[in-house]
């Protein structure tokens, strides 16, 4: 009985981990830009968070699909203790780069930490290399696909804006940010959405459906929704101006590009059931961005991020396969 306590209390905390580290990438440019301050943005991504996640389970589930089928996974104890140590493993990796003020991506922290435990419980046989090369396709996605369309999208609005008033580009990037905002709930939202619904399959010890159908999860639509609208209504300010502020000097149009990219190439990772990082995304878009029109980009900034990206995958499935492996032990 404390198993299942403690699997939904790690699950609200990870997805509310999410809202507070991964989220405030929708508001960088923003904030970073002096658009808006930091607390009014917040909660307007939260909302836009929270339309997102309902909105995206029913237009099409499939990145909670990837998700829930990364490592097959069993019903009884050693389910949960898989499921328990891969979300320990992502949340003590995410709060030790919030401490730094590096934006972290829970999405492959997750797929790594699942991957740990499942090969410490079950054997290298219960990953499915089917969900991981959509892992790694939307990885090469999410940073290709983002500096192509940097390139592209700079080039359209460096001439469709350049007549533009302050005020005008003001507003569009307050549509920018509530356009990314969505975008992260309908991305993010599903990972955690598809581990709920395994956790059920698993406590039921019943095997995960092939194709997940939203109209019988929607109290676990709505859990996640609410949950990730207080995490990014809260926010990390500290993650905001690294992003936004100390990577690189925006101005608004810059700003509003970076916006733009970021919500294209996550509406199409969504689409086709590719789960990528939005602060992968979101990171390249400010680059690619920066890059293109002579911006001076804080390099020591840049590869603080590409550090945490390196550490993520080994670091995660590490701790989680330790993790996997003393609870196996004492229980």
């Amino acid at each position: 009985m404390w198993l299942k306590f403690i699997t939904i209390f790690i699950i609200v905390l990870l997805i509310f981990t999410n809202g507070i580290t991964d989220a405030p990438n929708a508001i960088a440019t923003l904030v970073g830009a002096k658009v808006m301050n930091f607390r009014k943005a917040a909660f307007i991504s939260a909302i836009f968070n929270l339309i997102g996640i309902i909105v995206m389970s029913f237009v099409n589930i499939s990145v909670a699909n990837c998700i829930s089928s990364v490592v097959n996974l069993y019903g009884g104890v050693i389910g949960i203790i898989c499921l328990i140590s891969a979300m320990i493993s992502v949340i003590i990796f995410a709060l030790v780069a919030m401490l730094f003020g590096i934006p972290t991506s829970e999405t492959h922290g997750l797929i790594a930490g699942l991957t740990g435990s499942g090969i410490a419980l079950y054997g290298i046989r219960s990953i499915s290399f089917h969900e991981w090369f959509y892992v790694l396709f939307g990885l090469f996605f999410s940073v290709c696909g983002t500096l192509i369309l940097s390139y592209i999208i700079s080039k359209i609005l460096k001439n469709v804006l350049s007549r533009a008033k302050d005020k005008t580009i003001s507003n569009f990037q307050v549509m920018g940010m509530c356009a990314m905002s969505f975008m992260h709930g309908a991305q993010d939202g599903q990972k955690f959405i598809g581990i709920l619904i395994l956790y059920n399959y698993i406590l039921k010890n019943m095997k995960m459906p092939e194709t997940i159908n939203p109209k019988d999860n929607v109290h676990i639509i709505i859990f996640v929704a609410i949950i990730m609208f207080i995490g990014v209504s809260i926010g990390g300010k500290k993650i905001v101006q690294n992003i936004g502020d100390n990577m690189t000097k925006l101005t608004k149009r810059q700003a509003l590009c970076s916006d733009i990219v970021t919500s294209a190439t996550l509406m199409i990772a969504s689409f086709n059931g590719l789960p990528v990082s939005t602060t992968h995304v979101k990171t390249v878009s400010i680059i690619g961005i920066g890059k293109c029109e002579g911006s001076i980009v804080n390099k020591d900034s840049i590869m603080q991020v590409f550090k945490a990206w390196l550490l993520t995958f080994p670091v995660c499935l590490a701790i989680a396969y330790l993790v996997a492996k003393f609870f196996k032990f004492v229980l």
